[in-house]
């Protein structure tokens, strides 16, 4: 096959993966504590047995960068200012979180929005969900009617790249990854908006839809070429 269609075939290919990690980054601007992914491509040559091809590899990583910390006066809405993640239980096992909207079951217990605990350091804290009155200082620390409670789970992964999302919404370690404890400032009545910018990812996307067309146009001029050459 020529080779002018096998690299505008890829150019497509890594403009359209493009398109749908920007849209991605669109639909979850108001999503609190979410982190933008960025789209990563390059080129690798002597593919195929021949070392006119080349292939692009693509794939994504996440930007990890704070976004912007927005008062709710919530009780229960927590911002950490700092890396770190908050940590849920799951049934297939931890996820990382930097979105801090909790509440109160019947029994006390503080979960996420979609009901899953937020795990403490040492013994489970109980609140009561009648009493209110729960003050969180910075460094994790619960404590209701002047009784402590306990500390929430804050942690960080300070390998590069170590998180990668996970399917609840949220993150996880990749294997092999450290997990260690977050000296993030826990932030009470706060919550973290989305590092996303609108602008800034329309303008991308409008590039990556143009550059998309571009070799789509290419594709179809080259392979016209290719068919009056062997009529």
């Amino acid at each position: 096959m020529n080779i002018g269609l096998y690299r505008t075939v890829a150019a497509m290919t890594a403009n359209q993966q493009r398109v749908e990690v920007i849209s991605s980054n669109i639909a979850n601007t108001e999503t609190s504590g979410f982190k933008r992914m960025l789209h990563v491509a390059h080129g690798v040559e002597g593919w195929a047995r021949d070392g006119a091809h080349e292939q692009v590899i693509t794939g994504t990583r996440l930007d990890l960068s704070q976004g912007v910390l927005q008062r709710t006066g919530e009780d229960l809405d927590l911002a950490l200012d700092g890396a770190g993640y908050f940590v849920l239980d799951g049934q297939n096992g931890e996820t990382l979180t930097r979105e801090g909207s909790f509440e109160l079951t019947g029994n006390g217990v503080l979960v996420s929005q979609d009901g899953r605990p937020v795990q403490w350091r040492g013994n489970r804290g109980l609140l009561d969900p009648e009493v209110g009155g729960i003050k969180i200082d910075a460094a994790g620390f619960v404590v209701q009617g002047g009784l402590p409670v306990g500390r929430i789970r804050v942690v960080d992964v300070p390998d590069t790249d170590g998180v990668e999302p996970d399917d609840t919404g949220g993150y996880r370690a990749r294997e092999g990854a450290r997990i260690v404890d977050s000296d993030a400032i826990v932030t009470q009545g706060f919550q973290e908006r989305a590092n996303v910018q609108t602008i800034d990812e329309l303008v991308e996307l409008i590039a990556a839809q143009r550059a998309f067309d571009s070799a789509g146009q290419a594709f179809r001029t080259i392979d016209q070429s290719y068919r009056r050459l062997h009529r």
